[in-house]
């Protein structure tokens, strides 16, 4: 699960060197991807990050579609 990935990232350290790739309506390929050191809080169904003009962001976590470390896939939304 997505959630229990983060969260041990931002606990155990990691979550600052990761890239965080999510569905995004109109980016290319329907994909936009956030540093990890930009998240300011995981919660169980979204986390957040400061976007443009420090602006906090909520993203559901149901839009994750992968998270990478060192350029290493360590979790990745399972192909229907």
């Amino acid at each position: 699960m997505v959630y229990g990935t983060l969260s041990r990232l931002k606990w155990v350290g990691g979550l600052e060197d990761c890239k965080i790739v999510i569905r995004h309506r109109g980016a290319p390929d329907n994909k936009k991807t956030i540093a990890g050191k930009k998240v300011t809080e995981v919660k169980k169904s979204y986390f957040y990050y400061k976007g443009r003009g420090s602006k906090e962001v909520c993203i559901p976590l149901h839009r994750v579609l992968e998270v990478r470390l060192e350029g290493k896939v360590i979790w990745k939304r399972s192909e229907k």
